[in-house]
C-alpha cells in the first residue's frame, strides 16, 4: 500500500478528509485520514484525555495505483482550485516513514498514550559516587522511539522525539501518562476511565550531567512471551 501525504491548512484537515470522501470514488483509494495523538490536559489537579492532529495541517492518504488518483484529484473542481492556488500539495512518502507512522498510530492512526512508571534506580556518577538516576518503565508507542527522545516535558506530559521525516528534520510531541495519571484516573468526555499498566514495556534511565542536562538511556526491552499461564504471572524475557 503506497502512503501520501496531503498538506492543506491547519484546522482544515478533517473538511479536506470529508471532501476526498465524498468526491472520489472509494476504488481509487484505501483511506484518507488524519493521525491523532493522545496527550494528557492538567485542569484543576485532573488529568484530561484531548486527542489533536499530531501532524498541524497534514492529511493522509493510502493507495494501490498512483496516476489514476492523481488525475482524478485534478479533475476535482475544489482539489484542482487548491492545487492550482498553492493550497494543497501531495507528495508520496518513503517506505521508511509509512511504516514508522504506521507502527506508532495502529490501523485506528491514534498515537496512545505512551505509560512513563517511575521505578526506583541508581546508578554509578562519574566521580565513583553512588548517585540518583531515575527509572522508568515506559511502554506504548514511545517504547520503540527511545533512542530518539530529544527531551521529556512531564509537567506537559509529553515526550519530545526527533526524526526526519519526508526529507525534513521534526520534532514530535508524544502524549505520556505518569503514575500519578494511572493512580487517579483519566477522564475522556466527561467520564472517568482507568488505565491498566501494560506488560510488555522497556526500560529506561533518566540521569542528569553536571550541567544539569538530562541524558536517556535504554537500559533493557522486555515483553511478555506469548502463551497460556493460567494462575501464574507471565513470564517476561530481555531483549537486547
Amino acid at each position: 500500500m503506497l502512503w501520501y501525504l496531503l498538506k492543506t491548512w491547519q484546522g482544515r484537515e478533517e473538511e479536506l478528509v470529508e471532501e476526498i470522501r465524498r468526491t472520489v470514488p472509494p476504488y481509487l483509494y484505501e483511506e484518507a485520514f488524519v493521525i491523532y495523538n493522545e496527550r494528557i490536559w492538567r485542569r484543576q489537579g485532573r488529568s484530561i484525555l484531548h486527542p489533536e492532529p499530531l501532524f498541524k495541517g497534514y492529511v493522509f492518504m493510502t493507495c494501490r495505483e498512483t496516476e489514476p488518483l492523481f488525475r482524478r484529484l485534478e479533475k476535482i473542481p475544489a482539489m484542482s482550485r487548491l492545487i492550482a492556488m498553492g493550497y494543497l500539495s501531495m507528495f508520496p512518502l518513503m517506505e521508511k516513514d509509512a511504516r514508522f507512522l504506521e507502527r506508532i498510530s495502529g490501523s485506528d492512526h491514534v498515537v496512545r498514550l505512551s505509560q512513563m512508571l517511575k521505578e526506583d534506580g541508581s546508578t554509578d556518577g562519574p566521580s565513583g559516587l553512588q548517585e540518583s538516576a531515575k527509572i522508568y518503565r515506559v511502554s506504548g508507542p514511545l517504547a520503540g522511539c527511545l533512542s530518539d527522545i530529544d527531551g521529556i516535558e512531564f509537567r506537559k506530559r509529553f515526550a519530545k522525539v526527533y526524526k526526519k521525516l519526508w526529507g525534513e528534520d521534526r520534532t514530535i510531541a508524544l502524549g505520556i501518562v505518569l503514575n500519578e495519571d494511572m493512580e487517579r484516573g483519566l477522564v475522556c468526555d466527561g467520564q472517568e476511565i482507568t488505565a491498566e499498566p501494560s506488560e510488555a514495556y522497556s526500560l529506561l534511565e533518566i540521569e542528569k550531567d553536571s550541567e544539569g542536562k538530562e541524558n536517556y538511556r535504554e537500559i533493557r526491552r522486555l515483553m511478555v512471551v506469548p502463551g497460556e499461564y493460567k494462575g501464574q504471572e507471565k513470564p517476561m524475557r530481555a531483549i537486547g
